[in-house]
């Protein structure tokens, strides 16, 4: 009969070939999870050595690549792990655990171990298990073995870890052993009510060592979003370059046009005019021009996206200026919120207001302001052109009546991203309705 060590020595060796096996078929955010679960396994100075060079901001093809060279250096560095482990005999309590054990152990199994042993678990596997109990949202994920690969997903869950690696390992033990009872009495409540009220008390009480003054789950974003969150100075035009490069002329054509529109007449004067004059018109510039100016935009001015006029409301990530990092934004006073956007209000110029207020008229509900996809196609949309046009003429290209409209609506979205449900969507038309009465033009649908 095989050993336990062999066992888990085959599994691990049959893993590491299914995955090479079946590299070429994963996408990006596979590829970008199959490497989140395997770092997680990782003592800090390993995975720096592991992981040089890598970053989630490549492209899928540089990540298919990394992986297949990272994925056999992984599995040996697994095996020698278990190898060492359990050399003296099958022992399943820290600190005879690996850490593949420790990711596949559920909560209410592996806290009585913590707690017994609390002093031989390694201070970066005792910040995971921290990080993962602040995501404890439910009470049937004590029990739930996918729980510790699901917290990978969002990174809420890779901001604790950073920030616990600024706590103290004295103040993190005293954590973990208040953590632990609580744990072992949600696990033994019968009452489903009982029960989300303990996990309440461990998240805020796991999110407070960490920093965080509220419920972590108030502050969960979309999973599988690139971490981290702002594409490094490096990567920002790599992938861009790639994309251009396959696309058609009528593509790069309304791509152009994206990237226009992100910018100040300023830097459109600056930017964009040495292309258009050296051709009769836009629409004659040829597709090496065309990927010429693009890459001129990307890179002469900070990240920005069509829709990051909106989005910044609930992320922090700004239209014209540094982004804020996440958890900052989440936990920030309104009043510092609105003073933070009017900082970046005053980035723009009125052409650049007028357009967002046109985006605003012209998109039925918050979602379709916020699909990138809806608002790239209003670029060819004689509606937005007129309405843009239209709003700038009426307000004044030079005066303060656009400005002031337009911190109006910076307010009115402030409230709007901490409303939910119908006084959201309510909000949303009285954002709208005011764009519309103030530039005296009729109200809309998309």
């Amino acid at each position: 009969m095989k050993s336990y060590v062999e066992l888990v020595r085959r599994r691990l060796e049959d893993r590491g070939n299914k995955i090479l096996g079946n590299l070429d078929r994963y996408d990006a955010p596979q590829l970008r999870f199959t490497m989140r679960i395997f770092g997680d396994c990782l003592d800090e100075e390993t995975r720096g050595r592991m992981f040089a060079g890598y970053s989630e901001h490549l492209t899928e093809q540089e990540l298919r690549e990394f992986a297949r060279n990272f994925v056999p250096a992984y599995t040996e560095y697994a095996i020698a792990e278990l190898e060492e482990k359990k050399k003296d005999g099958e022992r399943y309590e820290p600190p005879f655990l690996t850490q593949e054990e420790y990711q596949e152990m559920a909560v209410r199994e592996k806290w009585p171990r913590i707690a017994e042993r609390l002093a031989d678990v390694t201070l970066h596997q005792l910040r995971r298990e921290v990080a993962r109990v602040a995501l404890l949202f439910r009470p049937y994920l004590l029990s739930d073995t996918g729980f510790n690969e699901g917290v990978l997903e969002f990174s809420l869950y890779h901001d604790l870890l950073a920030r616990l690696r600024a706590v103290s390992e004295a103040r993190l033990r005293e954590a973990a052993r208040e953590i632990a009872p609580r744990i072992a009495k949600a696990v033994e409540e019968k009452s489903v009510e009982a029960g989300e009220a303990l996990l309440r008390e461990i998240r805020t009480l796991a999110g407070a060592v960490a920093g965080l003054p509220a419920d972590p789950e108030t502050l969960l974003g979309p999973p599988m979003e690139k971490y981290p969150r702002e594409v490094p100075p490096e990567f920002r035009t790599r992938e861009l370059k790639n994309t251009l490069a396959t696309m058609s002329l009528k593509d790069l054509r309304l791509t152009a046009l994206v990237h226009i529109d992100l910018l100040t007449a300023e830097e459109t004067r600056r930017i964009v005019l040495p292309f258009l004059s050296k051709y009769p018109s836009f629409y004659e510039m040829p597709s090496r021009a065309l990927r010429d100016l693009i890459l001129a935009v990307a890179e002469g001015v900070d990240d920005r996206a069509i829709t990051y006029f909106i989005e910044r409301y609930g992320t922090g990530r700004m239209a014209m200026t540094k982004p804020v990092e996440y958890l900052v934004w989440k936990l920030m006073p309104e009043e510092e919120r609105i003073a933070l956007l009017r900082r970046d209000n005053d980035r723009m110029d009125a052409a650049m207001m007028s357009r967002h207020l046109a985006r605003f008229h012209l998109s039925e509900s918050e979602q379709v302001l916020s699909d990138a996809g809806r608002q790239i196609a209003l670029l060819t949309d004689a509606r937005f052109v007129a309405g843009h046009g239209e709003i700038l003429k009426r307000l004044g290209a030079e005066g303060e009546r656009i400005k002031k409209l337009y911190d109006s609506v910076t307010i009115f979205s402030v409230r709007m991203a901490g409303q939910r449900g119908e006084e959201r969507e309510a909000t949303y038309r009285a954002i709208r309705e005011r764009i519309a009465d103030a530039a005296g033009i009729p109200a809309t649908s998309a």
